[in-house]
């Protein structure tokens, strides 16, 4: 049995649902990836809550004003709703240079909670076969974001800000992670201060 149980929603914007017919089947797989990883590694598991349309408007090529989109259409998790953290999957044509193409909203700890939210791109399908993509990674690298890990500059580690298809966590990381794992998660939106959002460059 895990030491922790991560109560998570996905969801997913116009971009991708008119892209991938078959989205949801993708986002599970995702967070499967996602989750044996956490689970073998730290006893954490990400148990899916639900997944369901994001209804965001507009196009955009910043995760920053998906971030805020995402937020503003679920401003309670952590909180009272059954979920901890939820994840927006999008297609839409981020630019690295204008905020990422993936983005976790805070660097959590156990003072002011962990952190919430994560927007990723959506690159193509995906089934789960015990190996990563590049998509999965992200989540991987995100929510390792949001249990308190940062960006690092070491080449072979997962939370290099521009890793490639890397799968291992540093040793400094590895025991924020550890250290963290059985923190709270943040309310929500309410109450919260201090953290700083995290933009990542993806090419």
């Amino acid at each position: 049995m895990p030491a922790r149980e991560v109560r998570v929603k996905v969801v997913a914007d116009p971009a991708l649902r008119r892209a991938d017919a078959g989205w949801r089947h993708t986002a599970r797989e995702l967070l499967r990836a996602a989750s044996d990883y956490y689970e073998r590694e730290f006893g954490i598991r990400l148990a899916l809550q639900a997944a369901e349309d994001w209804p965001v408007q507009g196009t955009t090529t910043s995760s920053v004003v998906l971030m805020h989109r995402l937020k503003h259409a679920y401003p309670r998790a952590g909180g009272a709703l059954p979920y901890d953290v939820v994840i927006g999957l999008t297609q839409q044509p981020l630019n690295f240079y204008r905020g990422g193409r993936a983005r976790a909203d805070r660097f959590g700890n156990c003072t002011e909670g962990l952190g919430n939210y994560i927007v990723s791109h959506v690159g193509e399908d995906f089934t789960y076969n015990g190996e990563l993509n590049h998509d999965a990674a992200a989540i991987i690298h995100e929510m390792g974001h949001l249990f308190g890990a940062v960006h690092t500059d070491d080449r072979e580690s997962i939370m290099h800000a521009d890793f490639d298809l890397r799968s291992g966590f540093d040793a400094a990381n590895r025991a924020i992670v550890m250290g963290n794992r059985l923190c709270p998660f943040a309310g929500g939106l309410s109450g919260r201060t201090g953290g700083e959002p995290v933009a990542e460059r993806r090419p």
